[in-house]
């Protein structure tokens, strides 16, 4: 992503990327499709965005997700891995669709 400069779009960059981790977290696990451990996620992310959450904050929602019943919790040999479920799946559908609203309602009549 380009480096931003201007202070509203560093706060529009942080809102649609750290406030809104879930569903980045979300779709690594599309990408992936086989449950992955906790810190694999938290590689994604910060490889990813543009704004380095701390690591904390990706376990949290990590956990979240989990607690919300968008991820199921798998244990395989003693660790525990995590995966989207059909829940989650359509969860993330549904917010790829708010965005293409928003894109939308923000490019009509420009």
């Amino acid at each position: 992503m380009k480096n931003i400069q201007l202070k509203p779009l560093k706060r529009l960059m942080k809102k649609l990327t750290i406030e809104n981790l879930w569903i980045y977290v979300l779709k690594y696990m599309l990408i992936k499709k086989e449950p992955v451990k906790a810190y694999e996620v938290v590689r994604y992310v910060k490889k990813t965005l543009p704004y380095k959450p701390a690591t904390v904050t990706v376990y949290t929602v990590i956990y979240r997700l989990a607690h919300e019943g968008l991820i199921d919790t798998v244990k395989i040999g003693g660790e525990t891995l995590y995966q989207i479920n059909n829940l989650g799946k359509k969860a993330f559908s549904e917010a790829i669709t708010v965005f293409h609203q928003i894109l939308d309602l923000l490019e009509k009549d420009v």
